[in-house]
């Protein structure tokens, strides 16, 4: 079963077919909501593909990303264009077989698919809290947007192990600022902590720490940079 809190987002969607055929998954797989993100499309023509479930399209939230993202804990971007650099932090993809693990970790959640051409924007994987791909050949890797939403939803409904633990994207942005700051105040390499800030991000999205054990981390990240930066005031008087 899909994770409870869970929802289909769909960024600027274009083709009518594709936002019923959405509408209609999401009612196949019991999806508590679908937003739509500035939809580019007549929803009353995307009502006729969708079959038995226009009445998913009647109940649409019609909103922005930012509201999306205010009203989720976690959201997982999907994309077909993966990281060809290690630097590129945002498009390092978890495995979709993770996706009923990730977005149980979250009281409320949301699987964000971009346009139907060209996807998401790098700023709006970036506002993510994790990015997914299904893996396709390489010669053609972008699926049709139904298409996609169909395995994405299908792999999210198959529970594997345990329930996560539920997170906060608040513990995991102190954690990560923390994070961070321990890397300047140990004086690391400009470049190597350049992409930290959404590396510490990413690591706890992904991992099953709960807030108390992020905090507790937290913790000690302030310790040690209050620790280096009192031996650095020693050291200059």
């Amino acid at each position: 079963m899909i994770p409870e809190g869970a929802s289909v987002t769909l960024v600027e969607p274009k083709y009518p077919v594709n936002v019923g055929h959405t509408a209609r998954l999401v009612k196949n797989f019991g999806v508590g909501r679908l937003y739509l993100v500035r939809p580019k499309v007549d929803i009353s023509v995307a009502a006729v593909y969708a079959s038995h479930a226009a009445d998913v399209l009647d109940r649409a939230i019609v909103t922005s990303f930012e509201q999306v993202r205010s009203e989720n804990d976690l959201l997982v971007a999907t994309t077909a264009v993966r990281a060809s650099k290690r630097s590129n932090v945002i498009r390092r993809t978890v495995s979709p077989n993770r996706l009923n693990e990730l977005l149980s970790s979250a009281r409320r959640s949301s699987i964000v698919f971009g346009r139907d051409t060209t996807g998401l924007t790098n700023e709006e994987i970036q506002a993510c809290d994790a990015t997914t791909t299904i893996e396709t050949d390489p010669a053609y890797r972008a699926l049709n947007l139904g298409h996609a939403v169909a395995i994405a939803l299908y792999l999210a409904s198959r529970r594997r192990g345990t329930r996560r633990v539920v997170q906060s994207r608040q513990a995991r942005e102190v954690f990560a600022q923390n994070l961070r700051e321990l890397a300047v105040a140990s004086k690391l390499p400009e470049h190597r902590v350049k992409n930290l800030l959404e590396v510490g991000r990413r690591l706890a999205s992904s991992s099953s720490l709960t807030d108390s054990q992020l905090n507790l981390m937290t913790g000690i990240f302030r310790k040690a940079v209050a620790t280096m930066n009192l031996q650095a005031v020693d050291s200059n008087t």
